[in-house]
């Protein structure tokens, strides 16, 4: 790393003067930034039915700069650490990706204190308490002492999200007419074969995964949740199960931890995504077959 090569201990600004003729770039020492003055712990709400994990505004304002440099981070408790993906739009800043809920054993809505640290975008986390419902959600900043409340709305999972089904392009959806019979009677596994289309690889809004419809009215008809596996990358989400409400045909689909799939595979057009779910343990496993 830069800072360790340099020796640098603290944020450090610079200027750099690039040499076209080397491609190098000189390096000048400002000085350091401080942190000192700055709050490094904040309360929060993670939620079982939630994918998302709020930031508090004033929070994010004090450390944009430092939040900004990767598009992830890590939430650290004891000696087990889940990936997080960062989403920082005008008035909700949220972590979002990895269901902690389920890494960490959470069934119910749990008040917890995040301490964040700049090497790697870390939080270690504290728990505090846990509640009956979310009516006790609040994200709160420490200083001194605390400041405002700066309590989050909830988040509703299908607005700003670009979903995986465009209406100017042919759906895909293909379950395999040996596995139909399963799709009706609860067996195993389930196939099908989605080919990624021109709207899906774009990744620059949240997308969302819809179920074939026989799978929507059938076993995944009283379901609240899949565990999202991808052995290639040793990936392992578990998802909340939503419903469409802007269409009937949509019915059940996932969202914030689909996305973070793509991310981390960036499928191409034309590329085919080929599902395997059993319904016995909700267990989706997801592989792509690359486009020659």
């Amino acid at each position: 790393m830069v800072a360790e090569k340099f020796g640098f201990q603290k944020p450090t600004k610079v200027i750099m003067d690039y040499k076209i003729s080397k491609n190098e770039f000189q390096m000048t020492v400002i000085g350091t930034i401080d942190n000192s003055n700055r709050p490094t712990l904040f309360e929060t709400i993670i939620n079982p039915s939630e994918s998302n994990i709020h930031i508090p505004i004033d929070f994010y304002q004090q450390w944009e700069r430092e939040l900004n440099r990767l598009n992830y981070g890590w939430i650290v408790w004891n000696d087990t650490s889940v990936p997080v993906h960062f989403q920082f739009k005008d008035t909700d800043k949220v972590m979002f990706g990895n269901d902690v809920c389920y890494t960490f054993g959470l069934e119910r809505p749990t008040k917890v204190r995040l301490e964040y640290t700049v090497t790697n975008n870390q939080f270690s986390l504290t728990f505090i308490e846990s509640f009956d419902d979310q009516s006790h959600a609040s994200t709160e900043v420490f200083e001194e002492g605390l400041t405002d409340d700066e309590s989050d709305e909830g988040t509703i999972i299908l607005d700003n999200v670009e979903e995986v089904e465009d209406a100017d392009e042919p759906q895909n959806d293909v379950i395999n007419p040996n596995n139909q019979q399963a799709v009706d009677a609860d067996e195993e596994p389930i196939e099908w074969n989605k080919i990624v289309t021109t709207s899906m690889a774009k990744l620059s809004k949240n997308q969302v995964l819809h179920f074939p419809n026989a799978l929507s009215r059938g076993v995944l008809s009283q379901a609240t949740f899949v565990d999202l596996i991808s052995e290639d990358i040793d990936f392992h989400y578990r998802c909340p199960i939503h419903t469409s409400t802007r269409s009937q045909n949509m019915g059940a689909f996932i969202g914030d931890d689909w996305f973070a799939y793509m991310l981390t595979q960036r499928p191409r057009p034309g590329d085919t995504l080929i599902f395997e779910l059993f319904p016995d343990t909700f267990q989706l496993f997801v592989t792509i077959q690359r486009r020659n």
